[in-house]
């Protein structure tokens, strides 16, 4: 190439120097020295070019991004709870992009967009919108609340955009005959078959019969379907309810339905009560000397820090149902890996919301990484092929699988036993991490 350009330079010169000098305008002298000026100038020039660096390779394109939306309240009165689980989501995100995205879409980078449904349903719906049709999100995520996620992915469903909802148990969820909605967490109906489920087993184990079962719960909603789903399974599985007690909730004075309870002859009482019934009830337990041979409450009241706080040993030998609970970590490598992940970077254990917030972002890292596609219907694709093994779920879970209706079929709850003042997993068996007690006294006999 220098050669060439030397021989062109020589000639044009060459020309140049003959129609000066046929014009007269200049002496031979001064279009010599002219021409050595030009051909200096063109000598640094070509020196200057061979010394450049051959052309490098184009630079590299941008890695494509993937958009995830989440709808959870992070203002208003349930921000804590929100925030918490952003974090908990965020932590994973974080080392998924840390470690070169999502691999089958060439090192895809997901990028989170908070929406704030600030616990309200019109809200959650209206940044359930924005979040499809301004940002643009390939998955939206959330939304605690079962009455925010329930119109939150309605806008989902309308757009066909894949939703996964981590935390919501109203059982409702999963009977709209959705094709975008995947719920991770067990629902009501699950937890409160648990409750059943552990009188079975503890009566195969113990070779003891615990039949006869009474149900007390508060007359709302919650108490009402809590009721509703025991006395609905419990037949089935052989068992019979012999009372069948709704109290008002937030009542001050329990006697009649304790003395109700001592009137019945039941082995097995079933609870739903928030706190303050919770410390009443056991309070007037211990006042007129009621105590069943097994005692099991439906989470809520009897498993809030401040039943034991204010009951102290009154509280003991009271079995609940739950969700999560730290003390796993101890016989399940998986939870106790997310739970030490969480910890160092936010200084506190994770709770059951978190650890289920947790769980939903490893789940969607793994169906994006087999979507290998951020089009909707092959991430619905994905979420619809997911089957995932009891040890690779840090959930107290037989693993992930979904129904037709979205529903993860092997999600279910634990009970605990409060003893020595703490909650302590004790079923299933086959990852409680302390043995229940069974059969005791009251903690005041």
């Amino acid at each position: 190439m220098t050669e060439i350009f030397k021989y062109f330079l020589f000639h044009f010169i060459n020309e140049m120097m003959k129609k000066i000098l046929s014009k007269s305008a200049i002496t031979k002298t001064q279009a010599t020295i002219l021409i050595g000026i030009i051909v200096i100038i063109a000598i640094v020039g070509i020196a200057y070019y061979a010394t450049l660096p051959p052309p490098g390779p184009p630079p590299p394109a941008p890695k494509p991004v993937i958009k995830v939306g989440l709808l959870w309240p992070v203002t208003g009165a349930l921000a804590l709870i929100g925030r918490d689980q952003v974090n908990a989501f965020d932590l994973v995100i974080d080392e998924v992009n840390a470690a070169g995205g999502i691999k089958s879409l060439g090192g895809a980078r997901i990028e989170l967009v908070l929406g704030d449904t600030k616990g309200d349903p019109k809200t959650g719906a209206a940044e359930a919108e924005r979040l499809i049709t301004e940002t643009k999100v390939h998955v939206l995520v959330g939304a605690y609340q079962s009455a925010v996620t329930a119109t939150c992915s309605e806008v989902a469903e309308r757009y066909g955009i894949p939703f996964l909802n981590p935390d919501s148990t109203s059982p409702g969820l999963t009977a709209r005959g959705f094709k975008w909605f995947f719920r991770t967490t067990p629902h009501d109906a699950i937890l409160v078959k648990n409750m059943v489920d552990m009188v079975a087993d503890i009566e195969k184990k113990e070779g003891v019969s615990l039949k006869k079962i009474a149900i007390v719960y508060e007359n709302t909603l919650w108490g009402i379907d809590s009721a509703k789903v025991i006395k609905e399974y419990a037949p089935t599985l052989g068992y019979q309810i012999v009372l069948d007690l709704p109290y008002p909730a937030g009542a001050t004075d329990l006697s009649s339905e304790v003395l109700k309870l001592k009137a019945t002859e039941h082995d097995v009482l079933m609870q739903a009560s928030y706190l303050s019934d919770a410390i009443l009830f056991t309070k007037t337990f211990k006042e007129l000397g009621y105590w069943p041979k097994l005692w099991i409450a439906n989470d809520a009241g009897h498993i809030h820090p401040d039943y034991v706080k204010t009951l102290g040993k009154a509280a003991d030998y009271v079995f609940s149902r739950e969700v999560f609970c730290a003390d796993l970590g101890a016989v399940k490598p998986a939870i106790k890996e997310a739970n030490n992940k969480f910890k160092a970077r936010y200084g506190y254990d994770m709770d059951g919301t978190m650890a289920r917030a947790y769980t939903a972002a490893l789940l969607l890292v793994d169906v994006l990484e087999r979507a290998g596609s951020t089009k909707p219907e092959d991430i619905q694709k994905a979420f619809k092929a997911t089957d995932w093994p009891e040890e690779k779920v840090p959930m107290p879970w037989k693993g992930i699988k979904f129904d037709d209706t979205g529903q993860n079929i092997k999600g279910v709850g634990i009970i605990v036993q409060i003893l020595d003042g703490k909650a302590r997993t004790v079923w299933p068996f086959t990852i409680a991490t302390t043995p229940y007690k069974w059969p005791v006294k009251a903690p005041w006999s």
